[in-house]
């Protein structure tokens, strides 16, 4: 009764953190250069994350929980290096003359034709190690039954990310006069309200605007849409076409 009791009590305790809503806020700049940036909360104080990417430079990425503590601006965590002590310095003396003494013995020992022979080339085995080429995956995602369950899944998930705010600003302009106007008509067809500050360039080609969106959703809803997308048949297919070149690979090789 009572292990029964404190499964009811944890389960309740995850369903509760599952329910709790993801805050989420993405930038993107297309342009000169091109940058990224989002940033996503749960909860208050549960966990949060952030990270941004601009084009030919490292990304950058921060995420703290609420079991560790938060680091402090202008605290200084880099302690220089202390100078080392006579023992220190009499111990990498003796770690590097025995260093020396062995790699001496070992050319000795090449010389003299007493070093392991290499180990023999498999060239069959490294040929079973290799994965199978790209050309043989794409069938299984470049079909209509897993682009229906994926575009399903997208689908739910969009709906249920609860986008509040979407904008787009700047100036944008396609390499042919006709590919913009197709964009422009699609943006005001589907997000008229949001392409208020975005301005169209027919004569040439032009990559200056910004993207942001910002909204929540649920991680008890994103496990069950993501649950039943791996649940789906096309997905299955895939996950057992997988094992099967794995448990090909580990047996043959």
């Amino acid at each position: 009764m009572l292990l029964a009791v404190i499964a009811v009590i944890i389960l309740s305790l995850i369903a509760l953190i599952l329910c709790l809503p993801v805050t989420y806020a993405v930038k993107i700049h297309i342009g000169s250069p091109w940058h990224i940036e989002g940033q996503c909360a749960w909860g208050r104080r549960l966990a949060n994350a952030s990270w941004s990417y601009t084009l030919g430079e490292e990304p950058h990425s921060e995420s703290h929980v609420f079991w560790q503590k938060a680091p402090q601006k202008g605290s200084d965590d880099v302690q220089p290096d202390k100078p080392p002590t006579p023992e220190e310095r009499e111990k990498a003396l003796d770690e590097l003359e025995a260093e020396s003494k062995k790699t001496i013995y070992e050319d000795l020992l090449q010389e003299e034709g007493t070093e392991t022979p290499p180990e023999p080339s498999a060239p069959a085995a490294d040929a079973a190690r290799q994965k199978p080429p790209l050309r043989e995956w794409l069938p299984l995602f470049l079909n209509s039954d897993f682009l229906a369950a994926f575009f399903t899944w997208l689908a739910r998930l969009l709906h249920h990310g609860q986008i509040r705010r979407f904008s787009l600003t700047g100036i944008l302009g396609l390499p042919a006069p006709h590919e913009t106007g197709m964009l422009a008509g699609a943006l005001y067809a589907v997000c008229p309200g949001n392409v208020e500050e975005l301005q169209f360039n027919f004569v040439e080609e032009q990559y200056d605007c910004t993207v942001r969106a910002s909204g929540r959703l649920y991680p008890a809803a994103l496990l069950l849409f993501t649950a039943a997308f791996a649940a789906s048949r096309p997905v299955r297919h895939i996950l057992a076409y997988w094992h099967a070149v794995r448990k090909g690979v580990e047996t043959h090789g």
